[in-house]
């Protein structure tokens, strides 16, 4: 009798949580699709060409971080250097690299040190050592700072600190932006009437094996190896689907640390980036939300669902679950800061909906696989399973899953048409049918071990990713 009860409890536990998953995703994919063609129609009534020439854009600020990133970093200041905006200053960050980018940037661009005593610091910073600028008059909008090093966070806080524009874009030095990228992040900020923007981040793509020149994606490959283009899969899915969902009913809760634009003086009241914590992008994006709901004022997020930044993503298994193992623990640590705010009346959507959600399903889902999994292998071991049942209620949610995947891609290839021929979306579906036996596992241990390292206070470090840089165009990168 006990043991009927705790099967029993415990199937149906778990089946009326992955059902009601499920039945989220399916709403997920109705709101994508209905904000993905409400995003094309808002853009034909401002459009980038007439855009490029106009005088009254607000002023903006590109920061990018860098720390070590001797192998690309010329290719990328050049690439963030040629985008369109009428005006713009782009400011790198070195963040006490112990390589030769500093050298490599002052030779490249004729850089000369300038006084820096006039920087004021409404947000507190490792030590600012020196600020450079181009003789070059074609590099006049480029500032380089040289500080010592106080992590990603710390680093674009002295950029925020420098910038005296009323917009600052926040980026990775490693990052290639598509031309028009700032145009499509500025317009919801002239579009919005009613509530002030104080966030807009767009879609991030893989550029591994693709043909890159003078930092301009020259053409886009998918990635050789399986486990990148398993990435592109999951990115497809993340973005188009689930963050445009989101958007779409103004629940936003996480920009990209890769590419997102801010009102500056909504920075400078918050505080600017978390440097405690090692997703400083989705803390930031709480905080922002949290500021904007304490002041009582109507307020947005906003997702472009083009993809306007390319970047490299792990190609070994090693380095992918040290990256989503700190993903993991950024998730945990930002929900743990704001815990106030689950089921808190006084935060309305936000507190009662949006941060349950992120604890329950964001946070919750690799805990109830994992258990799942070990009370899969507990039932077997006593002789509870009915495995007819279960191999028939595996290959359900295996079908499921597929047909998920398999509705991201044909979204993402008909809308923007970046894998348009019909071997590469073969092979994205490939990649998407072999994702449950050969990259899910693999995320759930990084996730689980991320987690872990939190319930039993293991310091960990960043985890970082190094970078093999570009080849020349008629070459394919072997990886970015």
């Amino acid at each position: 009798m006990i043991e009927s009860l705790v099967y029993y409890t415990v199937t149906y536990l778990f089946l009326g949580y992955g059902i009601l998953l499920g039945l989220i995703y399916f709403c997920f994919i109705l709101l994508a699709v209905r904000a993905i063609s409400q995003s094309k129609k808002r853009a034909t009534f401002l459009e980038v060409e007439d855009m490029v020439g106009a005088t009254d854009l607000p002023s903006l600020t590109l920061i990018a971080a860098a720390f070590n990133e001797g192998n690309t970093i010329l290719t990328n200041v050049r690439s963030l250097l040629s985008l369109q905006y009428p005006y713009f200053e782009l400011l790198v960050v070195n963040d006490g690299s112990t390589d030769d980018s500093m050298e490599k940037l002052i030779k490249a661009f004729d850089l000369e040190e300038k006084d820096a005593s006039f920087i004021t610091q409404p947000i507190s910073t490792a030590t600012v050592k020196r600020i450079y600028k181009s003789r070059d008059s074609r590099y006049r909008n480029l500032t380089v700072i040289d500080k010592s090093n106080g992590g990603k966070a710390d680093a674009l806080n002295a950029g925020i600190n420098f910038a005296d524009t009323e917009l600052v874009l926040c980026t990775d030095a490693d990052c290639i932006l598509e031309s028009d990228a700032l145009l499509k992040l500025v317009r919801p900020f002239l579009q919005e009437n009613e509530q002030e923007v104080i966030a807009c981040g767009g879609s991030i793509g893989i550029v591994n094996d693709s043909v890159v020149e003078n930092g301009v994606l020259k053409k886009l490959h998918l990635p050789k190896k399986l486990l990148p283009t398993n990435q592109v899969v999951e990115y497809i899915r993340a973005f188009l689907l689930g963050r445009m969902a989101w958007s779409q009913v103004n629940g936003l809760m996480l920009i990209s640390g890769a590419l997102g634009v801010y009102p500056r003086l909504r920075l400078i009241e918050v505080g600017g980036l978390d440097r405690s914590t090692v997703g400083e992008d989705f803390e930031l994006s709480i905080r922002l939300r949290k500021h904007m709901e304490n002041l009582d004022l109507p307020y947005k997020m906003v997702y472009i669902p083009e993809t306007l930044c390319w970047t490299e993503c792990p190609d070994t298994y090693d380095i992918f679950i040290r990256q989503r193992d700190r993903w993991a623990r950024a998730l945990w640590e930002t929900l743990g800061l704001h815990k106030g705010m689950f089921l808190n009346r006084k935060y309305g959507k936000m507190g009662m909906i949006l941060f349950p959600y992120w604890c329950l399903f964001e946070l919750g889902a690799p805990v109830v696989e994992f258990l799942g999994l070990t009370f899969l292998l507990i039932f077997g071991v006593m002789g509870w399973i009915n495995w007819p049942a279960a191999i028939l209620l595996f290959v359900f949610v295996y079908l499921l899953g597929c047909i998920f995947s398999t509705i991201a891609i044909f979204i993402y290839v008909k809308n923007y048409r970046h894998y348009s021929s019909g071997k590469e979306i073969a092979e994205l579906l490939l990649a998407s049918y072999l994702e449950p036996f050969l990259f899910h596992p693999v995320l759930l241990y990084a996730q689980i071990k991320g987690y872990g390292k939190k319930v039993f206070k293991i310091k960990s470090g960043w985890g970082g990713m190094t970078r093999k840089g570009f080849q020349l165009a008629g070459k394919r990168s072997k990886a970015i």
